[in-house]
């Protein structure tokens, strides 16, 4: 984990990485948030988006383990987890119907994503379904913004980037392709190369159309001022889910073996609860004060209907 590759790839990193990409130059651009309440945002996102990184490495350790089936104990851990990221939210003033909404989606993906690796077989469904719940953490970040600035959540706004984070989703899966099946990690395009072989190009493609036509007629829903902007923001998101798809690899290389038992990857997850322990209270201590400073929150209506897989 030395060096710069090993930097951008530890948890910290990563959520660094999220936030950038979608919080500041995509939420904060067409929700047009104003720059001095980015300011007071974004290290309070941060540090969220480090903690659903904890939750996510339960889901990788155990991939072929059904927590449901099994409840081990990364099963009450989850549990623990689910219920002191309330508190802190509830703390934070962060709190409000959408944000729990996007809790229980959090958890849904968990469930489904343990669910289809642990039987070892993934469908059509199973992938478009987890593209379309994977973007959850990006999703509670931005109604984390709403709550914290004592806003409620534009219903056509938010509907308009719901396929634009799927879309999102499926092109960083593109982007990774080649890294993906070499470390045997689920990826969307990977699974339509095991089911369709050489076509799995155009029947990926046939489902990034459907997303991308269900965005561009939900921009219509927006003021004529802000379509062009909000397109173009959208667009540089998913741009890797509309260009040439990468060659089909199969049969996929053999994955490298697992580290043993005290390598450096333990000393990571060792590492990063340590850190998730320090950034919970940093959350709480910013808690205490953050209620002089922002508006009073106000809870949104809870979102009535997504995009769905068919």
């Amino acid at each position: 984990m030395n060096g710069p590759a090993g930097l951008t790839s530890t948890p910290l990193a990563k959520a660094a990485g999220i936030v950038r990409d979608y919080v500041v130059r995509t939420y904060y651009v067409v929700d047009e948030v104003p720059r001095g309440q980015r300011l007071r945002l974004t290290p309070l996102l941060l540090g969220v988006e480090y903690l659903v990184y904890r939750v996510d490495s339960l889901a990788e350790r155990n991939a072929a383990v059904d927590l449901d089936a099994v409840r081990n104990s990364d099963y009450d851990a989850f549990h623990t987890y689910k219920r002191g990221f309330e508190k802190v939210l509830r703390a934070l003033g962060a709190w409000s119907e959408d944000v729990a909404f996007q809790v229980e989606e959090a958890e849904r993906f968990v469930r489904l994503e343990n669910a289809t690796t642990s039987r070892g077989t993934v469908t059509r469904e199973d992938a478009l379904a987890l593209a379309e719940l994977r973007p959850t953490d990006v999703r509670l970040l931005r109604a984390m913004t709403f709550a914290l600035r004592g806003r409620p959540m534009d219903p056509a706004a938010r509907d308009l980037l719901w396929p634009v984070e799927v879309l999102a989703d499926i092109a960083n899966d593109l982007r990774h392709y080649e890294q993906d099946v070499s470390s045997g990690t689920l990826n969307v395009y990977a699974v339509f190369v095991d089911l369709f072989g050489d076509a799995a190009a155009g029947e990926l493609r046939r489902e990034v159309d459907r997303y991308e036509a269900m965005f561009h007629e939900r921009l219509r829903a927006l003021p004529p001022g802000r379509r062009a902007r909000t397109a173009e923001v959208c667009r540089r998101r998913y741009a890797a889910a509309v260009r040439p798809y990468p060659a089909a690899i199969t049969p996929p290389p053999v994955p490298a073996p697992p580290p043993p038992a005290r390598s450096a990857g333990g000393r990571l997850r060792t590492g990063a609860a340590v850190g998730a322990a320090l950034a919970l209270g940093a959350l709480a201590a910013l808690a205490r004060g953050r209620a002089r400073r922002l508006p009073p929150r106000m809870s949104a209506p809870l979102h009535p209907t997504r995009g769905h897989t068919v």
